[in-house]
């Protein structure tokens, strides 16, 4: 019985100088930062992607605004380019015509819609479709995930066969 006191006794303080730890690690700049607003695009958490030259569908990608609630409405510039390898038309056909895509508010989930195309790529060549996050009309609202690197401010698509 006094084993099981001890051990119970040795997790309390185990957890306790845990707590404290994460507790003081943190500073106040470092929380601080994920207060500010950011605009990304990814799918599955990734920044880059394949699709297979076989695909027959449409997909839509997200772009996701992450702040606190607010009243005022984003508008996020993008551009969309292709390797010399893909083409519009016979590739892939990009359905979402509108840029600056529009953020109402409330709203923090937009798609951009890609119909993809029965063709097969040649391996030698820039086969990808690269969607980069431009600007927004929001001075204090950022492009990519928090941080120096700005991960997810664009998101690229690389069709294999």
């Amino acid at each position: 019985m006094k084993a099981i006191k001890l051990s119970q006794k040795h997790i309390q303080g185990v957890a306790l100088f845990t707590m404290f730890f994460m507790l003081f690690s943190c500073s106040k700049e470092q929380i601080e930062k994920f207060d500010d607003p950011f605009v990304h695009i990814m799918k599955g958490n990734q920044s880059r992607i394949e699709v297979n030259t076989q695909r027959r569908d449409v997909v839509s990608y997200y772009f996701y605004y992450s702040t606190k609630n607010n009243n005022k409405d984003l508008e996020v510039t993008y551009s969309v380019k292709t390797g010399n390898g893909l083409q519009q038309g016979r590739d892939f056909d990009l359905l979402t015509t509108e840029n600056p895509l529009l953020f109402p508010s409330g709203i923090y989930k937009r798609p951009i819609q890609i119909q993809w195309l029965n063709r097969t790529v040649e391996d030698d060549e820039d086969n990808t479709l690269t969607i980069t996050i431009e600007q927004t009309n929001l001075k204090e609202v950022n492009i990519g995930l928090p941080g120096p690197n700005h991960y997810q401010s664009e998101f690229i698509i690389e069709k294999k066969n």
